[in-house]
C-alpha cells in the first residue's frame, strides 16, 4: 500500500475548493471501463467553464508537474467496518506562470499541495479502488496539468474548524491536463489520452464541450495564455458562494417564478437580496 500520511481528510475535486462529494461505495458496481463515481455530488467555490471565468475568479493560471503524492489516513471506524474512502494531496512543482491577475492577492506559488481524488476501500484498507468523475483529472504524478488557482484567505466559521488559507483551485473545468506543453494531452479521469483522441471522441464531456479546456483542445499551453493575454473579466463578476444579486427591487412576499426550483423551500429572492454574508474572517 502506498505511503499514508495524517494529513486532514479533505474531498476537494479541482484541487479544490469547497466539494462535497456523496456516494455509496459499497452498493456502486462501475463499469470495467470507468472510475467509480459516476454517482458524485459535488459543489464548487467559483466559475471555471470559460476563459473570461478564469481571468475574472483566478489570480494566477500555472503549469504544473506532479511529482509525488500522499495518501491520507482512513477514519478508525471505516477501518473498523472494513470499507469506506480515503483521500490524496499531490505536490505539483510549478513549472511556468501561463497568465497572472493585474492584482493578484499572492505571487504564484512554486509548489502547489493539492487535495486530489483518492480511493474507496472494500473489503479492508489494502483493497483500494481509485475514484474520480470523466470530466476532470485525477492528478497522477509524473503528469502536467494547466491550473487556475486563486488565494482562500483562513475561514473560521462559528462551530466548525477553522480552515488554513491556501491556494484552491475554481471548478472542475480548471484543472486541465497539458503533458507536453498541449492542452488536452495526459491524464484526465484516470485516463491518458491524446488531445487528438479526446477531440474525435462522441461523448462531449471527454472533448470538453462548452469549455475553456474544449476551446483549445490540441493547442499549445502558449497559446492558451496568449487566449487568457486577450480576454477581458466580466463586467460584473461575483464568485458562485456569494447570495445572487438581483437589478430591482421585488415587493415584498413576491418571487421570480423562474428561480422557484433553484431555491431552497421557504427561501425567495427578496430573502437572497437582503442575506448578508456571514464574517469568517479569523483573529489574528
Amino acid at each position: 500500500m502506498p505511503r499514508i500520511s495524517k494529513r486532514s481528510r479533505v474531498f476537494t475535486a479541482a484541487g479544490a475548493g469547497v466539494a462535497t462529494v456523496a456516494f455509496n461505495a459499497a452498493t456502486y458496481e462501475p463499469d470495467p471501463d470507468e472510475l467509480p463515481l459516476t454517482n458524485a455530488s459535488v459543489s464548487y467555490r467559483k466559475a471555471g467553464q470559460t476563459a473570461r471565468d478564469w481571468v475574472t475568479n483566478a489570480d494566477h493560471v500555472i503549469l504544473a508537474r506532479a511529482v509525488d503524492e500522499q495518501i491520507h489516513e482512513p477514519e478508525p471506524i471505516e477501518v473498523e467496518r472494513g470499507e469506506g474512502m480515503i483521500g490524496r494531496t499531490v505536490s505539483l512543482d510549478v513549472q511556468r506562470v501561463l497568465w497572472s491577475a493585474p492584482a493578484p492577492a499572492r505571487p504564484a506559488p512554486e509548489t502547489y499541495e493539492y487535495p486530489a481524488w483518492g480511493f474507496v476501500f472494500n473489503g479492508g484498507v489494502d483493497n483500494l479502488t481509485p475514484i474520480g468523475t470523466q470530466d476532470e483529472p485525477r492528478v497522477e504524478v509524473g503528469h502536467d496539468y494547466v491550473i487556475a488557482i486563486d488565494w482562500e484567505e483562513a475561514r473560521c466559521t462559528p462551530g466548525d474548524e477553522p480552515q488554513p488559507a491556501m491556494w484552491m483551485g475554481l471548478d472542475n473545468n480548471s484543472v486541465v491536463p497539458a503533458d507536453d506543453g498541449v492542452v488536452g494531452n495526459g491524464e484526465s479521469g484516470g485516463r491518458v489520452a491524446s488531445a487528438q483522441e479526446r477531440r474525435s471522441s462522441s461523448e462531449p464531456v471527454l472533448r470538453g464541450e462548452g469549455t475553456f479546456e474544449g476551446r483549445m483542445m490540441g493547442n499549445s499551453v502558449g497559446a492558451l495564455a496568449r487566449e487568457l493575454a486577450r480576454t477581458e473579466p466580466h463586467a460584473n463578476p461575483r464568485s458562485s458562494d456569494e447570495a445572487p444579486q438581483a437589478s430591482a427591487q421585488i415587493p415584498e412576499g413576491e418571487e421570480l417564478k423562474e428561480h422557484d426550483e433553484a431555491l431552497p423551500e421557504g427561501v425567495t429572492v427578496q430573502d437572497l437580496m437582503e442575506f448578508e454574508p456571514e464574517d469568517t474572517s479569523c483573529p489574528e
